[in-house]
């Protein structure tokens, strides 16, 4: 008997490895090329697959919270934390209404973790809505292979709705030649048809699993259970001459030994008091599972454990890896990728004369005003680009395509649109009601008195400018900024740009040809680059709403995009805001320029859990009903198997509802919850 574990023998480089080989199209080798272990394993580092669970803090929420989440992103095969995808996507769902509420982009963080909050909206209706998970990767394998997870809104009388998970299990493949049985820690595999004489090889693959073993034509083969990963696997015959199929079928494997989770608390008495866990995970061996777990506490009184609830084990244990067909393995078989591995965010399309006739050299200028970046490309023969970028959500890009000679007209910018996959929610069947009242009464409280009970990281808040006014920051110039706010009655009485702009120290000149124009400024309507001076000249005052100018010989204007001249001449500045937009408006109909602003991931947001010091009363006096107490999607398990977190409780609350779920390193997978406080003590 040959017996491969695939997580013992640690495939995860091969798979890694295996993503500069992702454009692989269908093409035949041989069969008899390789073994089918080795095929299989081909095909695994040839055509990796991922698997998503999302784990959010409690079970129920009422309109207005804060849902708090984690993506847990693990390797199809061998159930190890991955992001060779770099981002997830969240969507919330209203699955009455067939709408899309929400969409979030994660990106991972240094550790690989996917984790954020969605707010959400107060005048929502209670019911039971869906919370979609998944990866562009995973788009190759079809929307059955996202996570869905049913989120229950309380209704205003505090009736909850809990409803099973939307992930029903698949229906098993099953054969009329063979008979699969699992029976006293044994699996039972047989033949139905003895008409076989050639001999046959026994094949079983996934869940971590990867066995092969010879038949004895009507004997009973028996596998121990013990010696096998959870989950759903693959049980095949093939027949050793040709090593063609002769029959196939599924069948599930249940967890035979999960890891003990041990949870000690030691809580103080009173309000506002300090709480402290210590975790201790070690497996059924006793070996500690080191790795990054997500770890939420509530209040037990106010929200119980649901029973319905699909916990990340259950999840994976109880669906299939991914699309592995062992007839397309065999012939060396792979499928077209139409979604490449999201290693980042790109801005693609094309460039292309108005005739649709092909460019030489066409050149690209990318520029983000807020965050100061400029960048120039130049395509080549190519007509098609593709441009790298790091965009949070509600950034807005700049994109002119010119001719070589820098030229607009006769130029036409076509940029690809961002699509979604279309979900179909799947249908549930089981579900009970509960009583949230009580998480009504307190959650209005809690609202009312704290709000949103959330602040950006501290490394985000840098990058977070979005927010802040344009163009408004003095960049340590040797020169500070001119301009005229809106409300300057300058804008009122002024007829005329040129007498406006010469307020600020610009003033016209005139060219060869006697056109109009402004020596050495680039300017700027409405966040589009305005070459046409005179054109720029001529817009009507009233409709000006404010002005900002950098003047020249200030290099820092360099973060604007503009070029230095040959004499080494900075040019200024020069930002025009109009009331209606009008610029935005018509800029839109030209056909080489375009204002590009992808969905951007969100930045994190770190859970607000409050602080109550003995030797400072000042915040004691605010009340505190909060539900989640607790929420960290990143605890670390370290070599002792051991962790330790503190939180401080409520007013009212005395017993805890502890969830943690995640993958250590090696692929084991946890889920637990239980129940700690002051009169249970602790619970395994």
């Amino acid at each position: 008997m040959k017996s491969v574990n695939l997580i013992a023998i640690r495939i995860g480089a091969l798979l890694l490895l295996c993503v500069l080989r992702l454009s692989v199209v269908a093409c035949v080798m041989p069969a008899d090329t390789t073994s089918v272990i080795s095929s299989i394993l081909d095909y695994y580092s040839k055509v990796p697959q991922e698997r998503i669970y999302l784990q959010t803090d409690r079970s129920y929420y009422m309109a207005g919270d804060t849902v708090w989440f984690r993506a847990h992103l693990l390797d199809a095969v061998t159930r190890v934390p991955v992001s060779r995808s770099r981002y997830v996507y969240v969507e919330l769902h209203d699955q009455q209404a067939d709408t899309l509420m929400q969409r979030v982009m994660l990106r991972c963080d240094t550790d690989g973790i996917f984790s954020n909050a969605m707010i959400l909206p107060r005048g929502m209706n209670g019911g039971v809505y869906t919370m979609v998970a998944y990866t562009q990767w995973m788009r190759n394998f079809g929307s059955e292979h996202f996570y869905y997870k049913p989120l229950t809104v309380v209704e205003k009388n505090g009736r909850a709705l809990c409803v099973a998970s939307g992930n029903q299990p698949p229906r098993l493949k099953t054969s009329n030649l063979m008979e699969v049985k699992q029976r006293k820690g044994q699996m039972l595999i047989r033949m139905l048809d003895d008409s076989r004489k050639d001999s046959l090889t026994c094949i079983i693959y996934g869940s971590g699993n990867l066995i092969e073993v010879p038949y004895v034509n009507s004997r009973v083969l028996r596998l121990d259970l013990h010696k096998l990963q959870p989950g759903i696997v693959t049980v095949a015959m093939l027949s050793k001459a040709n090593e063609m199929i002769v029959a196939e079928c599924e069948t599930a494997i249940g967890a035979v030994y999960m890891p003990k989770v041990q949870m000690a608390c030691k809580p103080e008495r009173g309000s506002k008091a300090p709480v402290n866990l210590s975790i201790h995970l070690p497996d059924s061996t006793g070996i500690p599972l080191k790795g990054h777990y997500s770890v939420s506490v509530v209040d037990y009184d106010v929200v119980r454990a649901d029973t319905l609830r699909s916990n990340l084990v259950d999840y994976i244990n109880s669906h299939r890896d991914g699309k592995y067909p062992l007839a397309d393995i065999l012939q060396h078989r792979y499928p077209s990728l139409n979604y490449p591995m999201e290693h980042q965010q790109q801005i693609t399309g094309c460039v292309r004369g108005t005739l649709k006739s092909k460019l030489k050299n066409p050149h690209l200028l990318l520029v983000n005003p807020i965050e100061g970046y400029r960048k120039e490309f130049e395509l080549g023969d190519s007509s098609r680009f593709s441009l790298t970028v790091d965009s949070p959500e509600n950034m807005i890009w700049l994109l002119e395509a010119t001719r070589t000679e820098g030229k607009t007209s006769l130029v036409e910018l076509h940029v690809d649109k961002q699509t979604f996959p279309k979900v179909k929610i799947p249908y549930r069947t089981m579900s009970k009601e509960s009583d949230a009242s009580l998480l009504v009464t307190r959650g209005k409280l809690q609202q009312m008195y704290n709000g949103d009970n959330e602040v950006m990281l501290p490394e985000l808040i840098k990058t977070g400018k979005s927010s802040a006014k344009k163009y408004n920051h003095n960049f340590m110039r040797k020169e500070a900024p001119r301009g005229i706010a809106e409300g300057d009655p300058r804008l009122e009485w002024v007829t005329m740009v040129k007498t406006l702009v010469a307020q600020l120290g610009i003033f016209v000149a005139r060219d060869e040809d006697g056109k109009e124009y402004l020596p050495h400024v680039e300017c700027y309507v409405d966040d589009f680059r305005e070459t046409d001076h005179e054109e720029l000249l001529n817009i009507n005052v009233h409709n000006i709403k404010s002005i900002e100018y950098f003047p020249k010989n200030n290099s820092e204007n360099t973060i604007f995009g503009v070029r230095v001249s040959p004499n080494g001449t900075v040019p200024g500045v020069l930002f025009i805001f109009l009331k209606d937009g009008s610029e935005i408006k018509r800029r839109s109909s030209l056909l080489s320029m375009a204002k590009v602003q992808p969905l951007g991931y969100r930045p994190e947001r770190e859970f607000y859990s409050p602080q109550y010091p003995k030797s400072d009363k000042s915040d004691y006096t605010r009340p505190d009903y909060r539900t989640t107490l607790y929420w960290n999607p990143r605890v670390v398990v370290g070599d002792d198997g051991c962790a330790t977190l503190q939180f401080y409780s409520s007013d009212v609350s005395k017993r805890y509802l502890v969830t943690i779920e995640g993958a250590s390193d090696n692929g084991m997978l946890v889920s637990w919850q239980g129940v700690v406080g002051e009169t249970n003590g602790s619970e395994d």
